[in-house]
């Protein structure tokens, strides 16, 4: 007899690797027997289902359990850096507390209770940063036979405490308080300590070559406790305190190395539901219903040819592994919904899997594995725009009755509503053959069972009674009760006060599925939808009668898809419809655009102009220019050119009062869709309409002796400020009430080289002093974050000395305006003298200096390019002025620099690109420009940067107005809407706007979400026709009729370009919620609504048709790309130091074969 003895020589145990990525790890733990054998259990053989072999390969079906349970991840402390071509610390530096139990060091020396722990506090937080030395620095020799000859590895720990960096110092002597130097105290570098670290637990060892000499193993450790027990980081020599558990222990301290990566060994394993986004191909987590840690069977395989031998002198046996999730969550027909009706197992467990079915036989089963599972449903298809009847099964268990609530029916693809005849509804057999819970005992007559819904996405399945003498059918199903979704219960219903003539009511539903009993389902569909439309056409829609024309007038057909048109807006093209409409009305349509990062339309639809419905895409857009010059008859500059931004003629006006003409002596303008402000000479403030047309005057200032120094008009609000600046006094207007402030008269002081200038923005009203003589009206600007540039004089009192220059202040803040910081000199010279600032949308700088020079800075004032315009003909003390022109031209967006300057005998305009070379230039000759230094803008850019006009969105404006008031005093009030348009993908994108002026609101939804409401006084504007003066659709309009590219003599002007319109609809009312998902949902395929309904436990088999042994699946690229959404974080800074720290950490978690391209952080 020979006996063999059972351990781990000649027993080798198997270790399980994963095929593919070495980084996971098969969750095990280690057994020991008493005869000698460990070995490694893996938990995915825990409580196993089953187990086969077949064609030499083996299957294991595991139980139910998370994924964590069975892998994780393996996070190095080294990876390969790919830059620098070798391996690196994980973790170079790191910053953790220093943890003993449950107690926090501080300070570098006494551990304290975690109620005292304070996480804003630096004394309770370490750098531990990772360093490689020589041996001959800090190597240990164990002795003659093996000597150390590669670097090792120490730590150096540091706290910064009162802005001042300490050191953890080698220990002078063992059985010593830990002691802690200052920088500014090292003599050489900082210590370095050798270490161990395991699972966020580190052990410190005192270096070799401190005073602690002597055999190295006499070392001295880092401990939590010193001699006394004390709460103290102590040095202790090794001695025999190491045979305690407790002492021992206290060498081991928590820090966590893992940093980003620390989450991340356990796996994520999760049931998700998505919501909707404004973009379609974007999806939010809805965070509400996640299911973290989700339970499914696995199989686990591997080949028995694929074993290899471990390391040398390692006995063990190598298998390489794969391993994937089971279907449980998938319904039997592989639907995927919340639908198991068992209580004992969580509702996402649809099946659960029991057995291998692979042959008898390991060479020759079957060419086909098997898998059994149990579940307890069946799926019942119902397809849309039809009325599917069904008849329960003979047994529902585990329910004898089921009631609809609680029937999961809506889990997957069901339509809720708010009446049931744009809902999906259930219909239940009553008849005496059938046994079932439903009787008439009452008058009112049982409808249907419908899903309630409301916008924020609850839905309740209710019933509805309606009363037949009152009431038809059709008009049961029709009828919008607002209190659906609430519900109610039947008996207080038809108990209540009134309902002997309730129409219809509904009530929390008490149908129920019976075993055996007859049903039938209607699902809506997109025929449904058409029905609807083809109602609300009849009724509602003014938008029948779209008359689609070219620039020339000439009628275009549409294309049509789905019984409704698509407009081609190819920039040659518009549509345009009367609609008279007071109170309510709403829109719908969908836009295709090519590019949604560009700008690609001015005015979308609508008829915005001075008052009105626009949509808006970019507002920033500046269509005309407006001069005033010499009326050549009487010799006065009385006279308003209006020019297109070709820097043509097209319209002109003259100012006067009783048939005399008025010198002007400021503009005050708003955009080309509001009025214009005329400053006279004689101190009446004239108002013209957009048309051109005198409709009021401002006469507060008539004939005052005041001295004006500025002239400004805001949204609500006109202002003129009186000399001397300093008094800060000013007229004010306000155009919502026609009131003033009633200051009339201001005694001028003359000051010598300054003036004032005030600006009004969302932020306030600031009064500052500016240089007086250099300037012509630019004297002052404002940028994106309303910070205001002016322009101030060197000497103020020197007159001989005219050196200025550009001054960075804020609203509000007059005496930021005066100090050394963020002074801008133009050009290249500090001698420069500044005429004029202006700052654009992305916050340049453009500076004109030296009467013919214009320099542009970026936003960190820096020069970009420079120009000198020597070769004009003209005097210092002639103006020079410039302005900014926004336009599109040919459907692309153009941004330009209006130079003027005036010259002997005339002016000349000049219009220049971003790059300063010159586009076109308009010379008036004989003409003499008019007095520009209370003209803060000739193009409206000026207000249009204060109101935050901007590029590239979806704006939508309402200006409405009252048509009786007590005072007769007609206000206009603004509302906008404005989404941002980029997050949206290309293609086609769905917006409704509904608008209530009887109730006060207006709101825009995108995709089918409501984006955001505003809201107004109800009532006030409901009388107000709003629309009344026609509706354009891919031009912009004007009050009579006509393309506002017709009133500037450009054809073509602002016409949309590059885009689609489908299925407009302008309606006579606002619409619901579930109205609004019916214009969107039209256009996308319908989907069946599937029902699992409970029948008992059946048995199934699942085949694997196809096996992919140790192969990576095919996929089009290995490298991914990182999007991280609503951080809220806008500082371009802090976003790069994100991603440089996020790339470092992927690169420990990333598959061997894959790569990060790229972060991103929106």
């Amino acid at each position: 007899m020979n006996p063999k003895s059972i351990n781990a020589k000649n027993i080798t145990p198997t270790t399980y690797k994963h095929v593919h990525d070495s980084k996971l790890l098969f969750r095990s733990y280690r057994e020991n027997f008493d005869f000698g054998l460990i070995v490694d259990q893996y938990y995915f053989h825990d409580s196993l289902k089953d187990k086969k072999t077949n064609y030499n390969t083996q299957y294991t079906l595991t139980n139910v359990m998370p994924l964590s349970t069975i892998v994780e991840l393996d996070i190095p402390h080294y990876y390969y850096n790919e830059t620098e071509e070798k391996d690196v610390s994980a973790t170079r530096s790191f910053v953790s507390t220093i943890k003993f139990e449950d107690k926090y060091l501080s300070a570098g020396e006494q551990f304290v209770a975690s109620t005292d722990y304070n996480q804003l506090s630096a004394d309770f937080f370490y750098t531990f940063n990772i360093t490689a030395v020589a041996p001959e620095h800090g190597g240990i020799t164990y002795g003659s036979d093996n000597p150390q000859t590669k670097n090792v590895e120490r730590v150096i720990i540091s706290q910064v405490r009162d802005s001042i960096t300490y050191y953890l110092s080698a220990p002078n002597h063992q059985n010593a308080n830990a002691e802690w130097i200052a920088e500014a105290s090292l003599t050489a570098e900082p210590d370095t300590f050798p270490y161990a670290y395991e699972n966020n637990y580190i052990s410190i060892f005192s270096p070799k070559g401190s005073e602690t000499t002597g055999p190295s193993a006499n070392v001295a450790i880092l401990s939590a406790t010193g001699d006394t027990g004390h709460d103290v980081l102590h040095w202790k020599e090794p001695g025999a305190w190491q045979n305690a558990v407790s002492e021992l222990s206290a060498t081991w301290l928590t820090a966590s190395k893992k940093n980003l990566t620390e989450t991340f060994y356990t796996l994520p394993n999760s049931y998700v539901k998505y919501v909707t986004s404004f973009n379609t191909d974007t999806v939010d987590i809805d965070t509400t219903t996640i299911t973290e840690h989700l339970s499914n069977n696995y199989i686990v395989f591997s080949n028995n040819y694929n074993f290899y031998t471990g390391k040398e002198n390692i006995p063990s046996q190598i298998s390489h592994v794969d391993f994937f999730p089971l279907k449980n969550q998938a319904t039997l027909h592989e639907f995927y919904a919340k639908n198991n009706h068992f209580n004992q197992e969580p509702d996402y467990l649809n099946r659960v899997y029991d057995k291998i079915h692979s042959g008898a036989k390991q060479q020759r089963g079957l060419d086909k594995v098997g898998l059994s599972y149990n579940i307890g449903t069946y799926d019942l298809v119902f397809e849309p725009n039809k009325l599917t009847y069904f008849t329960t099964p003979d047994s529902i268990a585990p329910y004898t009755k089921l009631n609809i609530a609680d029937s999961k029916l809506d889990n997957l693809g069901a339509i809720p509503g708010d009446t049931p005849i744009m809902s999906d509804k259930v219909f239940k057999k009553r008849a005496p053959s059938k046994n079932n819970s439903y009787s008439d005992d009452t008058d009112p007559t049982f409808l249907c069972s419908w899903l309630s819904g409301n916008s924020d996405g609850e839905t309740k399945w209710v019933d509805r009674y309606y009363n037949p003498r009152i009431s038809t059918f059709s008009d049961a199903l029709s009828t919008n009760l607002l209190s659906a979704i609430a519900g109610t219960n039947w008996v207080d219903t038809v108990t209540g006060a009134g309902a002997a003539t309730t129409e219809t009511f509904d009530v929390s539903s008490s149908l129920t599925f019976e075993p055996n009993n007859d049903y039938s389902l209607y699902h809506i569909g997109d025929k449904d939808y058409e029905n609807l439309f083809n109602a609300y056409n009849t009724t509602y829609n003014t938008a029948s009668s779209i008359e689609y024309l070219t620039h020339k007038g000439v009628p275009v057909i549409p294309e049509r898809f789905k019984n409704e048109d698509v407009f081609d807006l190819n920039g040659e093209n518009f549509g345009r419809f009367n609609a008279t409409i007071e109170g309510d009305f709403s829109t719908s349509f969908w836009l295709e655009t090519q590019n949604n990062s560009l700008p690609f339309a001015h005015m979308l639809a609508g008829n915005y102009f001075e008052d009105g419905f626009g949509i808006f895409n970019t507002d920033l857009v500046t269509p005309n220019i407006i001069l005033p010059v010499e009326n050549t008859n009487t010799g006065l500059v009385s006279k308003l050119l209006f020019l297109n931004n070709d820097l043509e003629i097209y319209d002109e006006v003259i100012v006067q009062e009783d048939g005399v003409d008025v010198k002007i002596i400021g503009l005050g303008r708003k955009d080309i869709y509001s009025e214009l402000y005329v400053l006279g000479e004689n101190k009446i403030i004239y108002i013209y309409n957009s048309n051109n047309n005198l409709v009021g005057k401002i006469e507060d200032l008539k004939d005052s002796a005041v001295t004006i120094d500025d002239f400004e008009v805001a949204e609500d609000d006109l202002y003129v400020l009186f000399n001397p600046v300093a008094n800060s006094q000013y007229f004010k207007y306000n155009f919502e009430n026609n009131t003033s402030n009633n200051i009339t008269s201001s005694t001028a002081t003359a000051v010598k080289g300054e003036k004032g200038k005030l600006i009004k923005t969302d932020k306030g009203v600031s009064v500052v002093s500016v240089d007086s003589d250099n300037g012509y009206g630019n004297e002052i600007a404002v940028d994106t974050n309303e910070d205001i540039y002016t322009i101030r004089r060197n000497s103020p009192t020197s007159l001989s000395d005219t050196r200025n220059y550009v001054q960075k202040g804020s609203i509000g803040n007059t005496s930021s305006q005066y100090t050394n910081t963020n002074k801008i000199i133009a050009g290249v010279s500090i001698a420069s003298k500044v005429n004029g600032v202006q700052i654009d949308d992305e916050n340049n700088i453009i500076v004109l200096h030296d009467n013919s020079k214009i320099s542009i800075l970026n936003d960190k004032r820096q020069l970009l390019r420079t120009r000198d315009f020597c070769d004009m003909n003209n005097f210092a003390f002639e103006q020079s002025y410039i302005d900014l022109i926004y336009d599109f031209e040919d459907g692309v967006y153009k941004k330009y620099i209006l130079y003027m300057q005036e010259m002997d005998g005339g002016f000349s305009l000049i219009k220049l690109d971003s790059e300063l070379n010159i586009i076109n230039v308009k010379e008036f000759s004989n003409l003499n420009l008019g007095d520009l230094n209370l003209t803060k803008s000739v193009t409206s850019y000026y207000y249009l940067n204060k109101i935050k006009a901007n590029k590239n969105r979806f704006k939508v404006i309402l200006k409405t107005k009252a048509r009786f008031s007590a005072s007769g005093v007609l206000n206009r009030k603004k509302t906008v809407i404005d989404f941002d348009i980029t997050q949206l993908n290309s293609g086609y994108n769905h917006f409704y706007i509904n608008t209530s002026l009887r109730k006060g609101y207006i709101e825009l939804y995108v995709n089918g979400r409501l984006f955001e409401k505003k809201t107004f006084k109800a009532g006030k504007y409901a009388l107000d026709n709003v629309l009344g003066t026609g509706f354009y659709i891919g031009a912009v309009s004007t009050p009579f009729y006509l393309t506002l590219a017709n009133r500037l003599l450009q054809p073509k002007k602002y016409f949309t370009k590059n885009c689609k319109i489908k299925s407009f609809k302008l309606y006579n009312k606002v619409m619901s919620y579930y109205d609004i998902l019916a214009h969107y949902n039209y256009h996308f395929k319908d989907k069946n609504l599937i029902w699992s309904y409970p029948l008992g436990q059946r048995t199934y088999i699942d085949t694997i048709d196809k096996l992919m042994k140790f192969t990576y699946p095919e996929k089009p690229t290995n490298k991914y790309s990182i999007e991280i959404k609503n951080t809220g974080i806008e500082n371009s800074e802090l976003k790069n130091t994100l991603t440089e720290k996020i790339n470092t950490e992927l690169q420990k978690i990333t598959p061997y074969y894959d790569k990060s391209q790229d972060v991103t952080i929106s």
